[in-house]
């Protein structure tokens, strides 16, 4: 109970600290853009929401911004509108997910692909910060490269029997551990590589997925680890990092400039952070980095 008090009272203080950004300039647009930004988005985060989308977009403008509605309020959607030139709502309550899992941000891959065929589409999580410029992921929209957010376990894509054999001494019985464990068990004419990445972060160049993709690839797994297995939190990313991996020319992000913050850790070289739950408050470090892109963005 401590803990949950604890967290909650850190999240609010975020909340009030960083109410500066809803006093920045409304994000403009550029129609003769490709790239949408997406994201999953429940009423809690808005705050965190609106430091994401505007700090990255000091950098790289989009066509629009997509919302997939996780539970946002009516005026949650108005004050959205009222800080992005071109923002559009889709309920995940809308979003049919069968015969892939449902939940667990099922519904925001599913759309990405839905919207992937003409557009460069970016998953941006809202508890990232665009710390600096971007380039890696500049050169990939500019080259119609997919990418994905590297881990510590994850640096580079390798080869599923790689996969296999990093894991074969884990005795985790998490979701993602049993994919990776399992994967190379996928039948011939899957894609035969894997990143052990993060999809808070990622992005898919034009035409690189689908929803028979991940249809084919969500029944496969099934197969393997059983329905109730599945369906657990986590079998999401390990799609994403798969497709991604499996396109040609995919970049990992590397973990020094792009990294998930921990207390201590070194973002001298950053250009975007991840503050993930577990460490997402720790030292303080997430709260100033928002007032310091609050006071950019206000300079500007």
């Amino acid at each position: 109970m401590f803990h949950a008090y604890k967290k909650a009272a850190r999240k609010k203080w975020f909340d009030i600290s960083a109410r500066g950004i809803r006093n920045t300039p409304r994000v403009a647009c550029d129609p003769n853009s490709r790239l949408i930004v997406l994201t999953q988005l429940h009423h809690p985060d808005v705050t965190m929401y609106l430091v994401a989308a505007k700090s990255f977009a000091r950098y790289i403008t989009p066509l629009k911004f997509v919302i997939v509605d996780d539970g946002l309020t009516q005026e949650d959607r108005a004050l959205l509108v009222q800080h992005f030139e071109l923002i559009e709502f889709f309920s995940t309550k809308q979003i049919v997910t069968s015969p892939c899992p449902k939940g667990g941000t099922w519904e925001r891959i599913l759309y990405i692909a839905s919207l992937n065929a003409s557009h460069y589409v970016i998953q941006l999580d809202a508890d990232t910060i665009t710390i600096n410029e971007p380039t890696d992921v500049i050169e990939c929209i500019n080259n119609n490269l997919c990418f994905a957010m590297g881990t510590p376990g994850g640096e580079t894509i390798v080869s599923l029997e790689e996969v296999r054999d990093q894991t074969a001494n884990w005795s985790k019985e998490h979701v993602q551990v049993l994919s990776e464990k399992n994967m190379y068990k996928l039948p011939e004419g899957f894609g035969r590589h894997y990143v052990r990445g993060c999809s808070g972060f990622a992005g898919f160049a034009p035409s690189s997925i689908t929803i028979e993709d991940i249809q084919s690839f969500s029944s496969a797994m099934e197969n393997l680890l059983g329905p109730a297995k599945w369906s657990e939190w986590g079998s999401e990313q390990v799609t994403s990092n798969y497709l991604v991996a499996n396109q040609p020319g995919a970049n990992i992000l590397p973990i020094d400039t792009y990294p998930f913050w921990k207390n201590g850790k070194n973002i001298s070289n950053a250009r975007l952070i991840h503050f993930f739950g577990t460490h997402r408050f720790e030292s303080g470090q997430y709260i100033k980095s928002a007032k310091d892109i609050i006071t950019d963005i206000q300079a500007r």
